[in-house]
């Protein structure tokens, strides 16, 4: 698909499930300049099917970049924020027909992403649904680990997952540092100012960003949520990672 220049602002919102994408959308959401899409029926289920290897035709892309513009262009509103973080694995897809979108990706601190997963039964599911013993860039199944992915412990398995997206958000950041931006889940506890001035100035806004109150014990609860051989676990993956 050609890329032709696009009257619209296009604010993605990137990441691994767990991590704060929703609060981030939310954020730009709570903004009456601002057009949001959340994980909207239309693009986020054909979208996952394609990161998660259900849909093995990656071309199929190209009709929902095809939905992209026909959607888009339907809204009064010049900012537009779409939210399907596995699109992730796309950014390159959506740069050749929208080279001027701007993409946020979030990270969150690796203990606490993974507690999250193991609470939330749309994320564990993939577990079930996706064989475990062959390649998945989605769920961090690599060469090299396939043949004992299975018999890892669920809390392994997760932080395997977490680790390939922030690899991913990380590779994205160095290869377009114009196109994409990284910020912290933590953040939005522990610098917040600072945190909504950085999004405000990457995209050049002209008004301001307002998240939602939030909870201060939220930031920490997985001390309390995870055991000790979760957490031991957890570390020894983050350990054989390198990170």
């Amino acid at each position: 698909m050609i890329s032709s220049k696009y009257n619209k602002n296009l604010i993605f919102i990137i990441g691994s499930g767990r991590s704060g994408t929703h609060l981030l959308g939310r954020t730009f959401e709570n903004s009456p300049e601002v057009d949001a899409f959340i994980e909207d029926d239309r693009f986020f289920e054909p979208i996952t099917n394609i990161a998660v290897g259900l849909n093995k035709n990656r071309s199929n892309f190209n009709d929902i970049l095809k939905q992209y513009k026909k959607v888009f262009n339907k809204s009064e509103k010049q900012y537009i924020l779409e939210k399907t973080h596995p699109n992730i694995w796309f950014v390159e897809d959506i740069l050749k027909v929208f080279p001027e979108a701007k993409f946020i990706g979030i990270k969150r601190n690796v203990f606490s992403t993974v507690s999250s997963m193991l609470n939330h039964k749309g994320v564990l599911s993939w577990y079930h649904k996706l064989p475990l013993d062959q390649p998945n860039t989605f769920l961090g199944i690599t060469e090299s680990n396939k043949d004992y992915f299975e018999e890892l412990p669920l809390e392994s398995k997760c932080t395997i997952r977490c680790l390939a997206h922030m690899n991913r958000l990380e590779y994205l950041n160095k290869k377009f540092p114009n196109s994409v931006e990284l910020v912290s889940y933590e953040d939005f506890y522990d610098d917040y100012d600072d945190l909504m001035q950085r999004i405000k100035k990457f995209l050049n806004l002209d008004f301001n960003l307002n998240s939602e109150p939030l909870n201060p014990s939220g930031k920490d609860k997985w001390k309390s949520n995870l055991s000790e051989e979760q957490i031991r676990n957890i570390e020894l993956i983050i350990q054989e990672s390198n990170v």
